[in-house]
């Protein structure tokens, strides 16, 4: 065998083995039943046949539907059953209704499996990503993560007007929440440690996960966040990163505020720390460009380290930029003393 075959076959040796190790590391169970209730009494809707109890109760009991409602109810967001009524029975659903069939088929044979193995490269090696999927039929649009460390779900808006390129995108950043939730648990655990105001500034860091997920999702800090996105979206996100000096300063002072007992009461800086989601608002953009200038600066093994830490990113975060602000390259904001010693610092427990 010539010294070229033995080579081909080596890598296609090495690919396979990849491949198995990512099938392992990457379980996702789809789950379309409540989409599938939806689409149904849509159907009926539409020949004017009745809609029975029983399909009803069909949507009502299906798993996703339970979980959604469960969700909801975590976030203290009015969801009932008879709101729910309305939203299928809705003139606007009815005109989506063809659309949603054909988009629903279509991800039914999408490669998930494939589009979350994407975020391998940028988790720990012993990681595993093994989740339910539920494309759904809902008014909000958003897709998410849910009870990632008790029975990990991940909830997909079913958006006919979504690319392929930005479905796997979402797929896979959505899985990196996943991957990362043992290791966010363990970060708790060590946090506890602290002064409760430190713990609770400890905790909102673990919100920058949002960043880091977009930079997983588009596969390398090379390349555009958003590329998998269309042309409004990669627009909307440069505008965004813009400001991201000002989005910057505004979470440092929010740190600085709970770290000094600024807020009356924790649910008081709960609410405060929701506005900061937004549409990619600054748990986006600012652990975005952490994750982006630690990478480029210390390596994504460090990064990754740094993914099972928020607090150790914010403070790899000021040496990286302390040092290409010293270097001439950009002039980048950092991290108020404070707060790095105050997430860092361990409360003294006696004996």
């Amino acid at each position: 065998m010539s010294i070229r075959r033995h080579l081909l076959v080596a890598v296609l040796v090495a690919a396979t083995v990849a491949l198995a190790v990512a099938e392992d590391r990457v379980r996702l169970t789809i789950n379309t039943s409540e989409a599938d209730a939806v689409l149904a009494i849509l159907e009926k809707r539409a020949a004017g046949t009745p809609v029975s109890e029983v399909e009803w109760q069909r949507l009502f009991t299906s798993e996703p539907y339970v979980r959604l409602r469960a969700r909801e109810a975590s976030m203290h967001r009015a969801f009932t059953d008879e709101d729910f009524r309305s939203f299928v029975l809705s003139d606007d659903l009815a005109r989506k209704a063809g659309l949603l069939q054909r988009t629903l088929e279509a991800w039914k044979k999408a490669d998930m499996h494939a589009a979350a193995s994407r975020i391998l490269q940028y988790l720990p090696s012993h990681t595993q990503v093994k989740a339910s999927v539920y494309p759904v039929i809902k008014p909000k649009t958003n897709s998410f993560v849910f009870e990632v460390t008790s029975n990990p779900a991940i909830f997909l808006y079913l958006d006919p007007e979504q690319s392929q390129s930005e479905f796997e995108n979402i797929v896979a950043h959505e899985s990196h929440h996943i991957g990362i939730s043992n290791a966010n648990r363990q970060y708790e655990d060590r946090i506890k440690s602290l002064p409760q105001h430190a713990q609770k500034a400890a905790e909102w860091m673990g919100a920058f996960s949002e960043g880091l997920a977009v930079l997983a999702a588009a596969g390398s800090a090379d390349v555009h966040p958003l590329r998998d996105f269309k042309p409004d979206e990669r627009i909307r996100w440069d505008q965004d990163m813009k400001f991201v000096e000002l989005e910057f300063a505004q979470l440092n002072q929010f740190f600085l505020d709970i770290i000094g007992g600024g807020f009356a009461k924790p649910e008081v800086a709960d609410h405060v720390a929701f506005t900061f989601f937004g549409y990619r608002g600054p748990w986006y953009t600012v652990g975005y460009r952490m994750g982006q200038i630690v990478e480029r600066h210390f390596g994504r093994a460090v990064l990754i380290e740094c993914t099972s830490d928020p607090a150790k990113l914010l403070a790899r975060y000021n040496e990286g930029a302390a040092a290409e602000n010293a270097a001439g390259k950009e002039k980048l904001p950092l991290w108020s003393p404070e707060v790095l010693s105050a997430v860092s610092a361990r409360r003294q427990t006696s004996k």
